[in-house]
């Protein structure tokens, strides 16, 4: 199983989540939120060119990967954002205003 690395860091506005998914195709990784656990989960391919090889050594994992992440911080997930660039993913959740996370109607 592939177990990619992540860094989460929270910002005034946003919970940064990084992970690392070097030569895995967007196609491949699924996010989702359920109960303030972000999960990330995905397939980390062989390179193609490789099939047929006799490997001399094999350092890289591949395979399925899963993360899950509890994320203690009151956030908007329908406004989350992720995108993938040179094999790092960033996932950025909007941490909802304290003026939200009352559920309070105001009185004109």
């Amino acid at each position: 199983m592939y177990l990619p690395h992540i860094d989460v860091c929270e910002g005034p506005d946003e919970v940064v989540v990084m992970i690392e998914v070097p030569g895995v195709d967007r196609s491949d990784v699924q996010i989702s939120w359920k109960d303030n656990v972000l999960t990330i989960s995905g397939h980390k391919r062989p390179q193609p060119d490789a099939a047929g090889a006799k490997f001399v050594c094999v350092e890289r994992n591949y395979g399925p990967f899963r993360r899950e992440i509890v994320i203690g911080i009151p956030i908007d997930h329908r406004r989350a954002k992720a995108e993938l660039r040179e094999g790092l993913m960033k996932i950025r959740l909007p941490k909802i205003r304290e003026e939200q996370a009352r559920n309070a109607i105001p009185i004109e």
